[in-house]
């Protein structure tokens, strides 16, 4: 009978220790890979983006917070249509953001209440004008129906008014966007960014640097350099590396200053 005992209680700390192994190897996977995403996104690298998505999908056979693994394979596959789009490559970009939407979704049917997958399923709805012209309608309304959830969930994610800003940056000024539109967004992200925290080390941190270079861009737009060069300044300080204000922001500072 003891025996028996005995036998049992090692079964049960054997689960559980298991159970805490596969959830640290998660928590140590999640962190290597999204610190190699960040550094493939930031340096603007395809072939590195590639093989850490490769990484996230490996992830998925572990088979926990599988919603958030699908949240960062959305974000890259986003990534990848926002080059294709750079390189005028429509087929891929309608291929890449299509999966992103895809991947998105999957993230709101397993966690309906995870507001940063609704932040960015804004961004990826309104990609798809550049393929899907003939169904704006569609594409207004899926957008706008994610921007509702996100503003309800978290009111005061910083990432949803930077991508909030992002989408009204570009839009023209006659379609109800532009720069005069666009900047308290930015500012609002900054403000927020200040207090925002994580729900932990897994979940998505990214964006300060953003911020700062939309809001000296928005300056750049209407010529006001030194309040440009002060808001790069800010962004560097939270981001030293970042190659968005060095190298975007950064360059079209140098563009108006000629």
């Amino acid at each position: 009978m003891k025996k028996t005992i005995l036998l049992a209680v090692i079964i049960i700390f054997g689960m559980i220790n298991s159970t805490t192994l596969r959830a640290d190897d998660y928590t140590d996977a999640m962190k290597k890979s999204i610190k190699k995403y960040g550094e493939a996104a930031d340096s603007d690298d395809k072939a590195a983006l590639l093989k850490v998505r490769g990484d996230f999908e490996r992830i998925l056979q572990l088979k926990k917070n599988v919603w958030m693994v699908n949240y960062y394979l959305g974000m890259i596959d986003y990534i990848l249509g926002l080059k294709a789009s750079e390189e005028k490559n429509t087929d891929e970009l309608k291929k890449y953001n299509e999966s992103a939407i895809d991947l998105f979704d999957k993230a709101t049917d397993m966690k309906d209440d995870f507001a940063e997958a609704y932040v960015m399923k804004m961004a990826v709805q309104g990609n798809r004008w550049s393929y899907e012209p003939n169904k704006m309608n569609d594409i207004i309304a899926k957008s706008t129906e994610a921007k509702d959830m996100a503003m309800k969930l978290e009111p005061n994610n910083p990432r949803f008014y930077l991508v909030d800003g992002y989408m009204t940056f570009y839009t023209p000024e006659n379609f109800g966007g532009g720069v005069d539109k666009a900047q308290p967004l930015f500012q609002k992200s900054w403000d927020n960014f200040q207090t925002f925290k994580p729900v932990d080390e897994t979940y998505p941190d990214w964006g300060r640097d953003q911020a700062a270079g939309m809001i000296a861009m928005c300056y750049i737009k209407t010529d006001k350099l030194d309040k440009a060069k002060e808001w790069m300044d800010k962004g560097l300080e939270s981001k030293p590396e970042s190659k968005f204000i060095k190298g975007y922001v950064q360059g079209e500072y140098d563009k108006a200053k000629k």
